[in-house]
């Protein structure tokens, strides 16, 4: 996430920080979206939605530490209304592969694709984004203990499909073992 100090300048107007903001941030819209989408033009389309919205409305952002949860907070709401308005079925991750072992990536994101999206969201978020239970609840607009129930499910639910998945990534790793 960006340093405290840029995302007070993009709130101040600064045409540089608020470039460089987009920069540094864009990454992790993309990201995100294309985890809950699971196609790469439609989360390119969301992300660069989710950057807009925010390089209009960053003003109204309370302090700069809430920067993050904020921010995944529009890109969520953005992915998911974008996908209600194209109304498909849930999408396929399985061809989502990190840089890693693509096996055991592809094991992954299969298995996870299986979930529900409720389970999914907050299990990429907390796995991928690296978020708290609390922030998760945040940008999903649920209670906390809602965010842990759910985690707590769908570890239960991927515990079975990946028993035999090595570790290689440290994601992959911490998903796996978490499930097992």
């Amino acid at each position: 996430m960006p340093p405290p100090e840029l995302i007070e300048g993009a709130q101040r107007g600064g045409a540089t920080e608020i470039e460089r903001l987009i920069e540094v941030i864009w990454p992790d819209a993309y990201r995100l979206a294309y985890a809950i989408l699971g196609d790469r033009p439609s989360a390119q389309d969301v992300a660069q939605d989710a950057c807009i919205v925010a390089y209009r409305t960053i003003s109204s952002l309370r302090s700069a530490p809430a920067f993050r949860v904020w921010f995944y907070r529009i890109v969520v709401r953005r992915a998911l209304d974008f996908q209600r308005r194209r109304a498909r079925p849930e999408p396929i991750l399985a061809h989502t592969i990190t840089d890693t072992d693509r096996s055991v990536s592809i094991d992954i994101w299969r298995a996870l694709s299986t979930l529900p999206r409720a389970l999914r969201d907050v299990v990429v978020l907390h796995y991928f984004e690296d978020l708290s239970s609390r922030e998760i609840a945040s940008v999903l607009r649920i209670p906390d203990g809602t965010v842990r129930f759910r985690l707590m499910t769908a570890r239960r639910l991927l515990r079975p499909q990946l028993s035999d998945v090595p570790d290689t990534s440290h994601t992959d790793r911490e998903v796996r073992t978490h499930a097992i």
